[in-house]
């Protein structure tokens, strides 16, 4: 029986219980959240616009509402659920988020790197000669007379030219990856990390409830 006000149930009943849930659902998702944060919530299943409405109307199903007329109440909750969740919806996202609390390092190393050089030797060298026979008779002839063949039976000469060249090149190339993953030891132990993990997963619902309880008597 309503000793001040209206009960909530009396205004489930009145009005029925979709449109009730609806005051507490009139908050956008997308006002606050980005789509890929949206999509983990919703992959992880943990978390619903419907549910938590419904599990407000199941905790204060029997509570007076805190304002002198329905349409009040109405615009009130809506405004309340604006509020809080700006601030909750963040933390359910991060709730929402899988990982592994027994790892506080994860992290990729990648390695890329070259090495190259080259050499180059060229060589040259060339070389001539020749001789003369003479069977001219006994007697003084010049160099001269010889160079212009004068007196000359037979000649031989000879010219060489070598040429040559080397090339030596070579490259290196290295890649590896290395990944590190684990409990380094050094910043939380397993327990330490499990508790975190724990209070990261609390009863967010349970705290958006109790923000609620200035919308209502608090009297039943």
């Amino acid at each position: 029986m309503s000793k001040y006000t209206v009960q909530l149930r009396k205004i489930i009943d009145t009005l029925g219980e979709d449109e009730v849930k609806s005051w507490f659902m009139a908050y956008d998702l997308h006002d606050y959240l980005s789509d890929h944060e949206i999509a983990v919530i919703e992959k992880r299943g943990t978390f619903s616009k419907e549910k938590l409405a419904k599990h407000i109307l199941n905790h204060y199903y029997m509570h007076e509402i805190g304002l002198e007329t329905v349409a009040l109440f109405k615009h009130y909750a809506k405004m309340a659920m604006d509020e809080i969740m700006e601030a909750k919806l963040p933390l359910i996202y991060s709730a929402a988020i899988e990982y592994d609390p027994l790892v506080n390092i994860d992290f990729t190393e990648t390695y890329t790197g070259s090495n190259s050089g080259s050499a180059n030797a060229n060589t040259s060298s060339s070389s001539n000669g020749i001789s003369m026979d003479s069977d001219t008779p006994q007697g003084k002839v010049s160099k001269e007379s010889i160079l212009a063949g004068e007196y000359v039976s037979s000649t031989t000469g000879n010219e060489n030219t070598n040429v040559g060249s080397s090339q030596n090149s070579s490259e290196e190339n290295q890649e590896y990856t290395r990944r590190t993953k684990g409990n380094s030891g050094s910043l939380s132990t397993s327990q330490k990390l499990i508790q975190q993990y724990r209070e990261n997963i609390i009863m967010i619902e349970r705290d958006v409830i109790k923000d609620l309880a200035s919308l209502f008597m608090i009297i039943y």
